[in-house]
């Protein structure tokens, strides 16, 4: 790959949870590295929005999973899951990482999402409630003229 990893979308929201331990499987971090951008690209102004309060238990894992059973690749399993929630990747670099990790050995990757996807949604809440947070207390800080 040829951009540093410091400057993915999904290394910045990463290192935003440092106590989280680093995956070492390529096709762990591959996996991740998706379900983030599936996450932070989500289209909410669609029926998703309405229905928040079942993402993370029910709709996300529902749809990921049925995606990973049908597809064979990591570029099916991308367009499946784009059109099931949908998804829609509005930012270049986001744009960029997906591409290039559809790229990545398939198998290996829609093995863990089968075997392994509680566990890998869970880090994936874990990270995106972390930023929201983060986000929050920025605005906060803002709003009260700290920053």
């Amino acid at each position: 790959m040829s951009d540093t990893t410091s400057e993915l979308p999904t290394r910045r929201w990463r290192e935003v949870v440092p106590e989280l331990p680093e995956l070492s499987d390529p096709a762990a971090i591959t996996a991740e590295r998706l379900l983030l951008l599936v996450h932070y690209d989500l289209d909410w102004d669609s029926w998703i929005g309405e229905h928040r309060h079942r993402y993370w238990d029910e709709l996300l894992p529902a749809r990921v999973r049925a995606a990973t059973y049908r597809a064979d690749s990591l570029a099916t399993w991308w367009s499946l899951l784009a059109q099931a929630l949908p998804i829609t990747v509005t930012d270049r670099a986001r744009r960029l990482e997906v591409a290039q990790l559809l790229t990545e050995p398939s198998a290996p990757v829609l093995t863990l999402l089968r075997d392994q996807l509680p566990a890998l949604i869970l880090r994936v809440r874990i990270i995106a409630e972390t930023v929201a947070d983060k986000r929050q207390a920025a605005a906060d800080s803002a709003d009260r003229g700290e920053g």
